[in-house]
């Protein structure tokens, strides 16, 4: 077994953001949308095959701007299979588990919804994402440009 470093365990939440282009033909269609964001956002790799996770985001999205509700595992399970979609129990509470580890899902009594600003409406989703995700990343550039400060000025001496 490996030794871990001691600061391992500072570890609170690990992001994959991908600099992307975003050419106009990503924009036609919605599944185009949600194969970006996923790529962008780390969810799935540039070699992913399945294509599992894209449908258990179509049916939160479905649910939240579509209906204006707030799904449970059934609600969910049900739109995917009313898209032909089959998605066993396991896998789908697998990717909602990723989903909220990834901070841009939470679970409220049983309920998924994508996480929100607590100064905006919850239907805007971008303030809820740079409210739970981006500012958590900014936080963490900050800190490694101070690091690196620190490191520069240490080894200055």
């Amino acid at each position: 077994m490996t030794a871990k470093i001691p600061e391992a365990e500072l570890v609170r939440r690990t992001y994959t953001l991908r600099v992307m282009d975003l050419p106009p033909s990503v924009s036609l269609t919605k599944r185009s949308l949600l194969r970006w964001f996923a790529l962008a956002f780390g969810i799935i790799s540039e070699q992913e095959s399945r294509s599992t996770i894209f449908d258990v985001l179509d049916s939160l999205f479905y649910h939240q701007f579509t209906k204006k509700t707030d799904p449970t595992s059934a609600d969910l399970q049900a739109y995917l299979k009313s898209k032909g979609r089959k998605v066993s129990d396991k896998l789908l509470l697998y990717h909602l588990k990723r989903l909220q580890d990834s901070g841009l899902v939470q679970r409220r009594k049983g309920k998924y919804l994508f996480c929100s600003d607590a100064y905006s409406d919850k239907s805007n989703l971008a303030a809820g994402f740079k409210s739970s995700v981006a500012s958590a990343v900014n936080k963490s550039l900050e800190d490694i440009q101070s690091v690196l400060g620190k490191l520069a000025d240490g080894y200055r001496r």
